[in-house]
């Protein structure tokens, strides 16, 4: 069944041919099923826009709507194609009701509800609603205008995510769905690693270029012939960088003496390294820290990506001319030889309304962002995702900005999850998990290959034992046996020089490569869990953050003229994106002037706005995008849940597990017939 595509046999109708649709539909096809569109394909683009519509077949039209739809498991469209389906009586609110087990997804920057639902935007405009571009490059200079499409990425990856799980529910006997995905809300939940600052200290973040808040030296660095960037967290790695540098008496420093030292007296430490790295190549540079186990990547401009092996050997350059492929090696699985015994809660049915994962028991074993964030998407669609955390509890909880004792990032990544503790190396506690494992579905971790097999959590020891999916995430697949980290990742594949431009560029001022890769890796959990629905096969995915990042960068890949500069326009208040191709229109006054002003002449606009401003727009808050939860007293803010169903449950997302400690799985709800 892989061998053709894990979706083979669902037909898929397009209706739309907006970015985060096409990349949709090209991922859909890549996957096996048939694509089918009512849109013509665009008459003119160069290869990667030729690629990214060439997987689908042209129908005869849009007359032919609603006879395609009689035979589709899948609806594909974005605003133009709701509006031109919604003409013949094909709209949201009849289109449940005609095609009951139909997955309709439709993508569009604002979605269908809050005050901007009708309104024109583009990448640019916005990434400055969100609070992104504000963010973006160095204090005391200007914010930075990036070109890395994040919203249309991410909301194709939502799409896919939904789409999936879609299909998942309906198996289970939950019937179709309708789903609301927006850029603007996928967008938003990349903010998550900003949003301490402002709940906090009720200030935006700062801007920090490609220096890392709470871990020094970590920064980009200029060699003979092109820059690197060096990342390191840590007193181990650290010391391994001293020896490299043939400093060994750094450690002893009083400035370097611990990592908050080390952040305080980050200009220091930048001019020792830079200092190293001037007098030599960049390729010198990264083998030897790569060797010592310092991260460590040469900033790559996006067709160097392209003609690199990297890109294909994972399978995101298809051809010798550089065409893109997806990443599908992150999201086929590899399968058992044979059906394995059923466990876990998957084949229990669910009641229409509900959500399409519900009892569905995820274990996670992982820290941070890429693995824990993968599992906050996947207890969203109603999965029961129960984090299992090492004695001294998951890294996160020990960083800085700490709430009750706790880091921030851990209630933003585990919101919707529970917890429980267990030292793997204890027999009890071992024993105790593997009861979990003999009753899970999923196990989803981010943890090193190394890391996975000495503790007996490597895909071959839990599939020998297990019918389970087993989704890994990390740097570039396990193959590679490393330990990447974000800033790495976004210089490699080409992402910071989008953001930066020429030179050692900048990285996007979330964790871009961890979040996006956690989106991948969900996607991936999904499309497994569908194969090991309909074949009882055990299925491992082997997801690289790799993979994510690159995919984001191809549309950049070919040679194309410079990326049109937005209009900035002063407003007595504030400041206004206008994307616009000609001058701007007219207005003076305060902000909302010059938005009206654009919006009655169709042009993308939007404020300037720092994330203090966009977590309170009113578009922001009609959606649920930002979430204020108590947490010992203090207001935590979270992003939501943008995994937006018209037909299923919709709950917000809860907090964070951070007193729990439940090392059992929960009954599963009773269904309609059970009730």
């Amino acid at each position: 069944m892989t061998r053709a595509g894990p979706l083979e046999g669902i037909a898929v109708l397009m209706a739309g041919r907006s970015t985060p649709a096409a990349l949709l539909g090209r991922l859909l096809a890549d996957l096996g099923a048939r694509v089918v569109t009512l849109c013509r394909s665009p008459d003119h683009g160069g290869p990667f826009e030729r690629w990214l519509h060439s997987a689908a077949q042209s129908a005869s039209g849009w007359d032919q709507a609603s006879r395609l739809l009689q035979t589709a498991d899948v609806l594909v469209c974005d605003a133009e194609g709701d509006e031109r389906l919604a003409a013949l009586g094909l709209g949201a609110p009849e289109l449940p009701h005609r095609s009951p087990e139909l997955v309709a997804v439709r993508l569009s920057a604002f979605g269908l509800t809050g005050p901007l639902r009708d309104a024109p935007a583009t990448e640019r405009t916005l990434q400055a609603l969100a609070g992104l571009t504000s963010a973006t490059g160095t204090e005391g200079e200007p914010s930075v205008l990036s070109v890395v499409g994040l919203a249309s990425r991410t909301a194709a990856l939502s799409g896919l995510i939904a789409v999936v799980a879609g299909l998942i529910g309906r198996e289970r006997g939950g019937g179709g769905d309708y789903l609301d995905i927006a850029e603007f809300d996928s967008l938003f939940t990349l903010t998550g690693t900003l949003l301490p600052s402002v709940a906090l200290a009720g200030r935006p973040p700062r801007r920090t270029g490609n220096r890392h808040g709470m871990a020094a030296p970590w920064n980009s660095y200029t060699c003979q012939d092109a820059p690197v960037v060096i990342c390191t967290m840590g007193e181990p790695i650290w010391h391994r960088l001293t020896a490299v540098l043939g400093r060994r008496d750094l450690p002893d420093d009083p400035r370097f003496a611990d990592t908050a030292a080390r952040v305080r007296n980050a200009d220091e430490l930048d001019e020792i390294l830079g200092k190293w790295t001037a007098g030599q190549r960049a390729v010198d540079v990264v083998t030897a820290l790569r060797a010592a186990g310092i991260p460590c990547a040469q900033v790559a401009a996006p067709e160097e990506v392209r003609d690199g092996a990297a890109a294909r050997r994972r399978g995101l350059v298809t051809d010798p001319s550089g065409t893109p492929g997806s990443p599908l090696r992150s999201l086929i699985p590899a399968v058992t030889d044979g059906p394995m015994p059923r466990q876990g809660g998957l084949w229990e049915p669910i009641a229409r309304g509900t959500p399409p994962l519900r009892g569905v028991r995820l274990l996670e074993v992982g820290s941070y962002t890429a693995g824990p964030h993968a599992g906050r998407l996947l207890a969203q669609l109603g999965a029961d995702v129960l984090k299992v955390e090492p004695p001294h509890g998951e890294g996160s909880r020990r960083l800085a900005q700490q709430v009750a004792g706790v880091g921030y990032l851990y209630y933003v990544n585990n919101a919707g999850k529970r917890s429980c503790r267990l030292d793997l190396a204890d027999a009890e506690d071992r024993a105790g998990f593997e009861r979990l494992l003999a009753g899970c579905d999923i196990v989803l971790t981010n943890l090193a290959a190394d890391t996975l097999t000495a503790q007996g959590l490597a895909p071959d020891q839990i599939l020998s034992r297990h019918g389970v999916v087993h989704c890994t995430v990390t740097g570039h697949g396990l193959a590679a046996a490393d330990r990447s980290v974000d800033t790495v990742i976004q210089a490699e594949s080409g992402i910071m020089r989008l953001v930066g431009g020429p030179g050692a560029g900048l990285r996007t001022p979330v964790s871009s490569a961890d979040v996006l890769g956690a989106y991948l890796a969900a996607a991936a959990a999904v499309v497994s869990t569908y194969v090991r629905l309909r074949t009882e096969h055990g299925c491992a995915a082997d997801v690289a953050l790799f993979d994510s990042a690159v995919w984001l960068t191809q549309d950049r890949w070919f040679t194309a003229p410079p990326a049109r500069a937005p209009h900035l326009v002063r407003a007595a208040d504030g400041t206004v994106l206008v994307d616009a191709e000609g001058p701007p229109p007219r207005a003076e006054g305060p902000v909302a002037a010059v938005l009206d002003a654009a919006a009655a002449v169709g042009v993308p606009a939007a404020p300037l706005h720092d994330l203090t401003r966009a977590v309170r727009h009113p578009q922001v808050l009609a959606r649920r995008m930002a979430v204020a939860r108590d947490c010992a007293g203090t207001t935590v803010l979270i992003t939501g849940n943008h995994l937006r169903s018209l037909l299923r449950e919709d709950p917000p997302p809860t907090c964070a597990p951070v007193d729990q400690n439940d090392p059992v799985w929960l009954q599963p709800a009773p269904t309609e017939g059970q009730q």
